[in-house]
């Protein structure tokens, strides 16, 4: 991880004199922030192969300078969300999603979202199973240290598998159409889970990293990193795993993967922004009804 604050920082050294050359005013302190995610959820080895698949796939960047000494730069780079009907694959990843700017006034987002929603169906008796690997990165810089900087870099990675043999099978495309387009209440308890989720708030107390499994999910690989409380925070997991299990009955089994992440820059925080602007139109109001009674008082006394 330090490999990318490294990077950070040599970005930042060349940056400056761009921003400081082309800036029609310059404070005396500039803000100099970044924040990244990496993630990636790879499903392999499936046991039977898909009746039925869909994918999802978005990236949003969003940078605006609000001052003249102000550049922002967001960027998602090789965002991602596949499958392969044979051999049975499917995968979900953003190589680099990134947010940098420096200035005294600037505000920058990222996000991302992969999902993956697919159907099985599964003799009585036979033996379901998939081995997957899941990773997350997340990293926050902030180089000069000033109280109204913000950076924020968010992941989660989660995938859920559920028992959907009520569901009649001419309705089934609907179903998981729902379910890939924002129906996430499912109404039902998942057969088994997985969830990969972490948080890096510079100069913020909500830093974490964790993960959780259902019980029939082994892993084979599990490894965690995390370094929070100061102007570089970093979260990173990479964990591999397998599901195995039989059912009695003649089942019909959906599984729901999600991959999201949520990237910013800010200062000062868009709350202040917000404060701003609500104050400069109560000013306004108070201005504009100022000039109201003072007109109406200059035609009293003309008519007078």
């Amino acid at each position: 991880m330090k490999r990318y604050l490294g990077f950070a920082k040599q970005f930042l050294l060349v940056f400056t004199p761009v921003v400081a050359t082309s800036a029609l005013a310059s404070l005396p302190s500039q803000a100099a922030s970044l924040a990244f995610s990496q993630e990636n959820l790879k499903f392999t080895n499936f046991s039977e192969n898909f009746s039925l698949i869909e994918r999802q796939n978005q990236a949003n960047i969003l940078a605006s300078p609000f001052s003249d000494d102000a550049v922002v730069v967001a960027e998602n780079i090789r965002v991602q969300t596949n499958f392969i009907p044979n051999p049975p694959e499917a995968s979900t990843s953003v190589d680099l999603s990134f947010v940098r700017g420096i200035g005294s006034s600037y505000l920058g987002t990222a996000d991302t979202l992969g999902k993956i929603v697919s159907n099985f169906d599964v003799d009585a008796g036979k033996l379901f199973s998939f081995e997957f690997t899941a990773s997350l990165n997340l990293g926050t810089l902030i180089e000069d240290g000033l109280p109204t900087e913000n950076a924020n870099a968010f992941g989660d990675i989660s995938f859920f598998l559920f028992d959907t043999s009520d569901v009649p099978e001419a309705n089934l495309p609907d179903f998981l159409a729902s379910l890939l387009f924002g129906n996430n209440n499912i109404n039902r308890k998942p057969l088994e889970y997985f969830s990969l989720t972490g948080n890096v708030n510079t100069f913020g107390n909500n830093d974490f990293l964790k993960y959780t499994k259902s019980q029939n999910i082994i892993f084979n690989q599990e490894f965690q990193k995390s370094e929070f409380g100061s102007n570089e925070e970093t979260a990173t997991a990479s964990i591999g795993g397998y599901l195995k299990r039989s059912f009695d009955n003649k089942t019909n089994l959906t599984l729901v993967a999600t991959r999201q992440s949520k990237i910013k820059v800010a200062v000062p925080e868009p709350s202040t922004y917000l404060g701003s602007l609500l104050f400069s139109v109560l000013i306004a109001i108070y201005i504009k009804a100022k000039r109201k009674a003072k007109r109406s008082k200059f035609v009293s006394l003309a008519k007078d």
